[in-house]
């Protein structure tokens, strides 16, 4: 029977002492006793602390080993119960990732109700530990189980069971009013924690811990409140979040907390419209710890919505520097010498977030060099355009071409940024270079169909219109959960991607070739522009009876049709420029027109159109086509542009062969207007002398 197995178990534990010599138990406590000793006199700077732990950790379950051994007895039950705390801390402060077992601290609970000749069926630890403080009195075991139940509440808040953790120090707080001549029934819980009423370290006591109750205590305080407001955050309550953030920094914190803290409260400051305070608590983060990233990162996304180009640039180049000299293994971020749990150990925040997760390194240079591009600092946005394509080819990064961080575009539209950038700043042979190495990417993934054809029924839908489902799709091969017509929609736009990168690459090499006056190589690029685009077919379906209606709102609604006749444009335009300087201005004009077609508010089109015309002796034509072209589709095209100015075309998609300015676009209308003005003028005076016919 388990009494009679308790009570040999006793008598071998006591034998021992009988005779004189020190029991079994009495040599554990010793042991156990030295053990905690070694590690509180030995200070965290010492360059072998972390063997030095794993070693007392090795010894601390090997004690536990011998202990259990044994059948549990009231005696023992104390000092198993505080070596296996001992041993379970120090496995949490070896730890990387705190590890999800509970099966160690459950089995100290059983073997202690044992001990009491007690058996509950019940497997959750709360309850198990409810039931135990309700049929066992005893308050040495009450203390060392109680130990035990504030271990379990850190290995919850590592899960973020943050509600688990509640009822837990709900029951506690009962417990402690009901016992206590001191009334905390309406305290706050976590207050609680922070003062240490709920648990206190028993004094006196023979039994040492490697970390005191009073310590863990403060440490889940501030895990915990940071968790909650964490949660604030993501949930846009932000006032809340803030109140709640704000005493966490002053609990026991490690600088990266700090930091951390400080970065959630000055996000949700700027959420507030508080720009400048959150820029303080940023500073205040980077104070606390130099590598919070996020908080340099938030910082520039600020200075941005403040457009002090300056201070945005600044904070993302310091910020890029940073990650590319960060070394993890040096970031010594202890919070006190004898604090042997982290707080960042117990705090995992969601890989989904934004708010403080890693900055991503290729996000932020690519933001660094975008910025430079809008701003016209072309020099920087291409070195820092070739830093970023030179840094896909390094480790493990070098298989990486077509799919991108969810934060970045796709890798080939990076390409082509770069190749803008260096379009800007005058490097004609890095352009081509370039592009040659997106074209030939390209190339592999295009099958040689002489045709693509875009039916319109299978993209209209409205599961093919969900943007970002179809991009999720496009950018990842797991696709069950999506539905066939997705799937294949999905499919067909990636292809349709691979023509349009393909084709704006041609684009920006016949650009180049251009600028650098090569005009054969230049028609030649802007020809296999052209005919690649050209094996895009937009079809209606055969039995619609208004098929050109469908076409069109097809063209108004998928992106990637409004990027293919951007292109088809820019690049009939080019080749019309092209064959003007070659003196073949019949078939300028008509590429014009094709342009035209293809993009009925190209400016380009229509000016260098007016220009071929007027070269060409057909200035009524070229009056009448300008009148027409300004009260229709430039007026249309303002309007549109207004209504809908966020829909933008990507950074990429720009022609920087002969861009028309608004001093060109005047000198054409003048010239126009007095055109038709003198022609009028003779008409009228033709019409005055004229005979007039008698009857």
């Amino acid at each position: 029977s388990v009494s009679a197995e308790v009570l040999a178990a006793g008598g071998a534990l006591g034998a021992m002492e009988s005779s004189g010599s020190k029991s079994c138990l009495e040599i554990w406590t010793e042991e156990n006793a030295k053990l905690v000793a070694e590690l509180k006199n030995i200070s965290t700077n010492t360059a072998k602390w972390t063997d030095i732990l794993r070693q007392n950790f090795v010894y601390f379950i090997k004690l536990l080993e011998k202990i259990q051994g044994l059948p549990p007895t009231v005696p023992s039950i104390p000092l198993e119960l505080t070596v296996l705390y001992n041993a379970i801390v120090l496995n949490i402060s070896l730890s990387d990732v705190v590890c999800n077992d509970d099966s160690l601290l459950l089995k100290g609970f059983t073997r202690g109700l044992e001990a009491y000749g007690k058996h509950f069926d019940e497997r959750g630890i709360a309850k198990l530990w409810e039931m135990t403080f309700r049929s066992i009195s005893d308050p040495t075991f009450i203390q060392t189980i109680d130990q035990l139940i504030y271990l379990q509440c850190l290995l919850w808040l590592s899960r973020n069971q943050l509600e688990d953790v509640e009822v837990v120090l709900h029951m506690l707080r009962e417990r402690s009013s009901s016992v206590s001549d001191v009334n905390i029934q309406h305290d706050d819980l976590w207050q609680c924690i922070k003062t240490g009423n709920l648990l206190k370290d028993s004094s006196g006591s023979h039994l040492l811990l490697v970390q005191s109750l009073s310590t863990l205590g403060k440490l889940m305080y501030t895990c915990a409140t940071f968790l909650r407001g964490f949660r604030k955050v993501e949930q846009g309550h932000y006032l809340e979040a803030i109140d709640i953030l704000q005493p966490a920094a002053e609990g026991l914190c490690s600088k990266r907390i700090l930091a951390e803290i400080y970065t959630l409260i000055g996000y949700s400051s700027v959420q507030l419209g508080r720009p400048q305070t959150g820029l303080q608590y940023f500073r205040w983060a980077l104070q606390a710890d130099i590598q919070c990233f996020p908080a340099l990162y938030h910082a520039a996304m600020v200075y941005r919505q403040l457009e002090t180009v300056e201070a945005e640039l600044e904070a993302l180049n310091h910020l890029s520097v940073l990650l590319e000299s960060w070394d993890q293994s040096k970031d010594a971020n202890h919070v006190e010498p004898q604090i042997l749990i982290q707080p960042e150990q117990l705090v995992r925040i969601p890989s989904t977030s934004h708010l403080l997760t890693s900055v991503n390194q290729v996000y932020v240079k690519h933001s660094l060099a975008r910025r430079c591009l809008q701003m016209g600092r072309t020099e920087g946005a291409a070195e820092h355009y070739l830093d970023l394509l030179a840094s896909f080819f390094e480790g493990s990064q070098k298989e990486i071409f077509l799919v991108a961080d969810s934060t970045v575009p796709r890798i080939p539209e990076i390409y082509l940024e770069a190749a803008v950038a260096l379009l800007q700043c005058q490097r004609y042979h890095d352009v081509i270079t370039i592009c040659e190495e997106i074209s030939c990417k390209m190339s592999t993934l295009l099958s040689e169909k002489l045709t693509y054809e875009i039916i319109v029924n299978e993209w209209l839908p409205k599961d093919c219109l969900e943007r970002t489902e179809i991009d999720m799709v496009c950018q990842s091969s797991h696709s069950d959960h999506l539905s066939q017509s997705q799937t294949h929609c999905a499919t067909k736009k990636e292809t349709l991607n691979y023509i349009l990168w393909m084709a704006t690459a041609f684009l920006y090499q016949a650009q180049a070739f251009a600028l650098l006056g090569n005009n054969k190589e230049s028609l030649t690029n802007f020809s296999r522009c052209v005919n690649l685009l050209l094996k895009v077919q937009v079809v209606g379906p055969s039995d619609s009876g208004e098929p050109n209606n469908e076409i069109d709102t097809l063209k108004e609604n998928i992106m990637e049709i409004k990027y293919l006749q951007k292109l088809k444009s820019l690049a009939f335009v080019g080749k019309g420029m092209q064959l003007t300087e070659r003196g073949q201005d019949r078939e300028a004009l008509q590429n014009f027109h094709l342009s035209l077609q293809a993009c009925s508010d190209s400016m380009e089109a229509a000016y260098n159109l007016v220009q071929v015309l007027w070269k060409l002796k057909r200035k009524d034509e070229a009056v009448s086509f300008w009148q027409k072209y300004y009260r229709s589709t430039k007026a249309a095209a303002e309007k549109v542009q207004q209504e809908s100015g966020s829909q933008k075309f990507s950074l990429f998609l720009i022609s920087h062969l002969k861009e028309v300015s608004a001093s060109e676009e005047e000198a054409v209308s003048k010239m126009v207007h007095a055109h038709y003005t003198h022609h009028s003028k003779v008409k009228s005076t033709t019409e005055f002398l004229r005979p007039m016919s008698y009857l």
